[in-house]
Formats: C-alpha cells, structure tokens, sequence
C-alpha cells in the first residue's frame, strides 16, 4: 500500500483522535445508522479504538450495496481470550441466505480489509454474517433504515 493509499481516512482517524466532540459526534452517527444494544460499553470500545468508525463509514455503502435486504446490527464481542472485538452482524433469511448471501459477504470483508489494514485494526472489527429466521429478524432491514434517514434528513 502506498503512503496516499487511504491518506483522508488516516488524517480523518487523526482528527477523530485529537477532538472528543468530533468523536461524540461520530458515535451519534453510529448509533443512527447501526442499531446495537450495551451503549456504553460499545461507546467506550470506539473510544479506544476511533479508527473503527472510519471503518463503519466506508462499510455503510457496502451493506447498501451487497445486503440491503438484511437486518443489521452491532454486538461488542468481549471474549476474554481474545482481543475485544465489534462486529457487524448482518442477518438474511433462509431463502437470501442461500442464494448468494455468503459471497456477498465476503465480498464485502475483502473490500474493507484495506482498510483494517491500514488501520491495524484487522483483530478489532469483524462482519459477521448470521441466518436468520422470521421470528428473529428485525423488522428494519439496513435499506429501511438508509430510507428513514434520508428521509429525516430531507
């Protein structure tokens, strides 16, 4: 990767990093777009690691474009032996799930993974794709929620 690969990512992570209200307004960013529960705890992970909202930014248009039928959310993974980690959990249906659903994921992985590279954050951010039933899905997929904040915003 070449020094300019990603260079307004970088000095973006370097802003975020120097200024908690730009920050603060970051996580308000993501807690609008990306639904997720244990706001403190995922509040103190971002904290830590700022670089993973730039990474949430550039994974926003690719759910857009690879899973807008799905149900998206964040889950602060926290297992002891391992480096705490945020993922991205990406649910579909039975039907979506098997038609295509797991390529489009990991398309979207090898897009980012750049990205988690450049940033070091290769342990500390994961898309997770999950089945998922009738009974379990949100009721919003990532388009309906992309949909309602244009809205707002108009």
């Amino acid at each position: 990767m070449s020094d300019y690969e990603f260079k307004d990512e970088l000095e973006f992570v370097n802003r975020l990093n120097e200024d908690d209200e730009l920050f603060e307004r970051e996580f308000n960013n993501v807690r609008r777009d990306f639904p997720f529960k244990d706001c403190k705890q995922i509040h103190d992970f971002l904290s830590r690691n700022r670089g993973v909202i730039v990474l949430l930014k550039n994974t926003k248009p690719l759910l857009k474009k690879y899973a807008p039928y799905a149900s998206v959310h964040l889950e602060l993974d926290v297992d002891p032996i391992f480096v705490p980690q945020l993922l991205v959990v990406v649910k579909a249906l039975e039907h979506d799930f098997n038609n295509g659903f797991k390529e489009d994921i990991s398309s979207m992985r090898s897009d980012i993974l750049p990205l988690k590279s450049k940033l070091g954050l290769n342990k500390e951010f994961f898309i997770y794709d999950k089945f998922a039933n009738e009974d379990n899905i949100s009721a919003l997929t990532f388009l309906d929620m992309c949909l309602i904040d244009e809205k707002n915003r108009n």
